[in-house]
């Protein structure tokens, strides 16, 4: 495709020959130390001058011609500009990619330029590189030289945009088959749950479930196990019974995302749980402060039996609102 070039330069590389010829017949009738003196000021002075590319040809890509110009060396930057010209009755695209180099550091350069037919630009890169010697090498290398018509451009990006929209498409309908897929897995797994509660309950006498009484503890702890704090929360002290009851409290309070089977007597037997919801991660951010949920227990103390989830809720929020309470 396409052939990097590499321009190196020097200063004092375009001196003529007429001008060496000339010194060496003045030098000739000089004194030594007058000599001395007149090569170490032409030394100082060739530095500043302009220097062109040892490859300086014009290379032809798609109808556009390229012609490399000058690279100046003053103050330690470096200068590079090359001539493109649409010999072309088409809009061209020109991509160029250059990469100017030393034996220390390099710097890379990307531009882009539209020409109409007919139509000439120069496009012109300056190092930013510092402290180089005056004296040093430089290479500038073309990494990218690429020529196409705007209207190929646009058949491209056109591409781009279709296999974009098919991805997308394509992640959007895996992405509903997998919580399709979920949903109904969900509800074979809550199918499978109430039909064995069903037949434990035709197996054996429903007894009348024991009272369970609210814990406001129970629920904190509950929601950090959900959540997934570690260490665990210890729950060994709490009866299952007692956490399937609080699990569907918060189900229904709107706290947890899942869903309860409860038997004939009204009692959770078993919970399916999912998430926790906005709501419940809410009402946990504001239960981890320590000082909020110690005035939030405390309280819960004082109403005694008359405490229920959604006055939890209400106490919590509360304690989450700043300013007094």
């Amino acid at each position: 495709m396409i052939n990097p070039s590499l321009c190196q330069f020097t200063a004092g590389s375009n001196r003529s020959a007429h001008s060496r010829s000339f010194n060496r017949a003045v030098l000739g009738r000089l004194p030594l130390f007058l000599i001395a003196t007149f090569v170490f000021l032409h030394m100082q002075s060739v530095v500043s001058q302009d220097v062109e590319s040892t490859k300086d040809k014009v290379t032809h890509i798609r109808g556009v011609d390229f012609k490399k110009n000058l690279v100046r060396v003053a103050d330690g930057n470096s200068n590079f500009q090359i001539t493109m010209e649409n010999k072309t009755n088409e809009t061209m695209v020109v991509d160029l990619g250059f990469e100017f180099s030393n034996s220390e550091i390099s710097e890379s350069v990307q531009e882009a330029y539209h020409l109409e037919p007919a139509e000439t630009k120069v496009g012109s890169f300056t190092s930013k590189f510092r402290n180089i010697k005056e004296n040093a090498v430089v290479t500038v290398q073309i990494t990218k030289q690429l020529v196409r018509t705007v209207r190929e451009v646009a058949e491209e990006t056109q591409l781009r945009e279709e296999k974009a929209k098919r991805e997308q498409a394509q992640k959007a309908a895996a992405d509903f088959a997998r919580q399709q897929k979920a949903g109904e897995d969900w509800q074979k797994q809550m199918a499978a749950l109430a039909e064995a509660n069903r037949r434990a309950a035709q197996n054996k006498p429903v007894a009348p479930a024991e009272p369970v009484k609210f814990d406001v503890e129970l629920v904190k702890l509950l929601l950090l196990d959900m959540e997934g704090r570690k260490p665990k929360p210890d729950l060994n002290s709490f009866s299952k019974p007692a956490m399937n009851h609080h699990w569907g409290l918060m189900i229904d309070a709107g706290l947890v995302d899942g869903a309860a089977i409860k038997g004939a007597d009204g009692a959770v037997n078993s919970v399916m749980l999912k998430r926790l919801t906005k709501e419940g991660r809410d009402f946990l951010a504001a239960a981890r402060i320590e000082s909020a949920w110690k005035q939030v227990t405390h309280q819960a103390t004082e109403e005694g039996d008359k405490m229920t989830l959604a006055r939890l809720k209400q106490l919590v929020a509360e304690s989450a609102r700043p300013g007094p309470k």
